[in-house]
């Protein structure tokens, strides 16, 4: 079975998760520090505007949510971290965090077989 994980829940990551159901991928994860916002459901394919209310769900687990509602037979998990990019500064209070977040994505990368990133252009 092929492990799938999608950096950043934005439009392409959504479409891709869709495609990949397609495909046969039965195993994809998203990862994702953003909570659904209201301009994220006219944009992004997995979000619906329930999604935007109370202050947002996490995006990566929303985004999992509703692979899964599209397909039940789809194991899809949701990640909420933060990473930031290379050459940001992280303050000493946040390191901790941002260590053990790191940690983690090597932990997933390891655990996948295809990692795929989405991101503005």
């Amino acid at each position: 079975m092929v492990c799938v994980s999608i950096f950043a829940s934005l439009a392409s990551g959504c479409a891709v998760a869709r495609c990949l159901l397609g495909w046969g991928v039965r195993h994809v994860t998203f990862l994702d520090s953003g909570k659904v916002s209201y301009s994220n459901p006219v944009r992004q394919s997995l979000f619906e505007f329930a999604d935007c209310l109370d202050g947002g769900k996490p995006k990566a687990q929303a985004a999992a949510d509703s692979l899964a509602r599209i397909f039940p037979g789809v194991s899809a998990t949701g990640v909420r971290m933060s990473i930031p990019m290379p050459g940001h500064p992280v303050s000493e209070e946040d390191a901790p965090a941002v260590l053990a977040d790191v940690a983690a994505l090597d932990k997933l990368v390891e655990e996948h077989d295809v990692v795929g990133m989405s991101f503005y252009l």
